[in-house]
């Protein structure tokens, strides 16, 4: 039987890795992922320095340094940065059945602990966050390993359980800020389910506290930086979808937007042990409600920020097969894949073609040349971190329009003082670019180039 369940979980643990690998590098690099291999990998002196990242970029020291050490190791390739978050989100699925191994202590635990393990292996938002060079799959597949070594440890008792627990969290925290809401869950747990070990949690807790004396430095100096956040704002009509999307994708099915949160509530209320219904029902809701509190001051109301609860929804929803049928279990796998499928088709689309705009260019350009781009956000003047990853030479690059700069000056400067002006809109439309360009210079050739991009050619009169 050991062997049994032995080779089920290799299986399942092998889908887990086919799913996160295959077509990982089928895309080019999405803003925020260059963003990553641009700045992030950088030497970690740079992004703690006054005026360095650190203190602006809203993510704690640990997601630069494991990119950074990383790169270093692996290589700058969009291909290789992907690897690591689909690498260590594996951890997660071994956890989840760690957990309802320990947790659902009866003859269908293990049964319940392969669900889980599959439903994990087969989450599409997992997989989209695997397959991305950020550090959202990271940080759920050490927390879910933080989990269960908080749980193995307040059933084993020993040290050497408790600090390897210490570890796993000092490394989750330093992965993502948000882990903190985890960690309090850690502690709502004692305080439910193991109230025994309170006094050995309490010494790892200010043992963790310790090790990020740093992670408040830095939360101080961000407080002070202004970031307000680049998504949407709360919307309460928004927050029951959020499960849905978090364990089964979003299938834009309108009937389904808040079914998942509705199974899960059926699941705590009937499938579970009576001692386990609290702590999962606040652990389901409580972070829900926190981000939704925190995303009426701040634009960081999505699912990605609460990507670490996924273990409870895992296990209610694995309990739930174990105790009714298989084809419950199946029926949840179905729906997963099926959201999966768009991110396989050959017309998905995650980041805009840079690969062909930039072999284009790189062929067509000089060094007496001007590339003129435009920026992704005109109040700023800042522009898509792809086009440094992916372009960085031959033509100088100039970005227009440019708060309080003076467009046609500058482009009547570009067409005197190069050999051919080259414009591609790369965020903006750049309508007041593109006429200057044509006002004052020659037009040599308009191209088409991949599925997104057009570049114009000119040169002076």
């Amino acid at each position: 039987m050991k062997h049994n369940r032995l080779a089920a979980c290799v299986a399942v643990l092998l889908i887990a890795a086919a799913l996160r690998i295959i077509g990982i590098g089928a895309q080019a690099l999405r803003g925020d992922e260059a963003f990553t291999a641009r700045y992030w990998t950088l030497p970690l002196a740079d992004l703690t320095a006054p005026d360095g990242l650190a203190w602006r970029e809203p993510h704690p020291f640990g997601a630069f340094i494991a990119f950074g050490a990383w790169r270093s190791l692996a290589g700058e390739r969009e291909l290789t940065l992907r690897m690591l978050p689909a690498l260590i989100n594996l951890l997660g699925a071994a956890a989840v059945y760690g957990m309802a191994r320990r947790l659902f202590s009866d003859q269908r635990a293990a049964q319940a602990g392969l669900w889980a393990m599959l439903l994990w292996a087969c989450n599409p938002y997992l997989i989209w966050h695997s397959q991305d060079a950020r550090n959202y799959a990271l940080w759920s597949g050490v927390s879910a390993l933080a989990l269960y070594l908080l749980i193995r440890a307040a059933d084993r008792g020993t040290r050497r359980a408790w600090l390897l627990y210490a570890l796993a969290e000092i490394v989750a925290l330093y992965l993502f800020f948000l882990e903190g809401v985890l960690l309090a869950l850690h502690g709502l747990y004692i305080l439910l389910l193991r109230r025994r070990a309170l006094r050995t949690w309490l010494p790892m807790l200010a043992l963790i506290a310790l090790a990020h004396l740093p992670s408040a430095v830095q939360g101080a100096a961000l407080m002070q930086s202004g970031y307000r956040g680049a998504l949407g704002g709360a919307d309460l009509a928004a927050l029951p979808t959020f499960w849905t999307i978090l364990m089964v994708g979003d299938l834009s099915v309108p009937a389904l937007g808040a079914s998942v949160s509705l199974v899960l509530l059926l699941g705590v209320a009937l499938f579970l042990p009576l001692r386990l219904r609290l702590y999962f029902a606040l652990s389901a809701s409580l972070p829900l409600a926190l981000l939704y509190a925190v995303a009426t001051r701040l634009n960081v109301f999505d699912p990605r920020y609460v990507l670490a609860i996924v273990p409870f929804g895992a296990l209610i929803l694995a309990r739930m097969a174990a105790q009714q049928h298989v084809l419950v279990g199946a029926a949840l796998i179905a729906c997963q894949l099926i959201a999966l499928a768009p991110y396989r088709a050959a017309d998905y689309q995650k980041a805009p073609d840079w690969r062909a705009w930039a072999a284009f260019l790189q062929a067509q350009t000089g060094a007496q040349d001007t590339l003129i781009v435009t920026p992704v956000d005109p109040p700023s003047g800042a522009t898509d971190p792809a086009i440094g990853y992916y372009y960085a030479q031959p033509a100088r690059v100039l970005v227009l329009p440019y708060p309080n700069a003076d467009t046609e000056a500058f482009v009547r400067a570009a067409l005197a003082e190069s050999r051919a002006v080259w414009f591609t809109p790369t965020g903006s439309e750049g309508r007041d670019v593109l006429a200057a360009l044509e006002r004052y210079g020659k037009l040599e050739g308009a191209f088409a180039v991949g599925r997104d991009f057009r570049v114009w050619r000119f040169a002076k009169r």
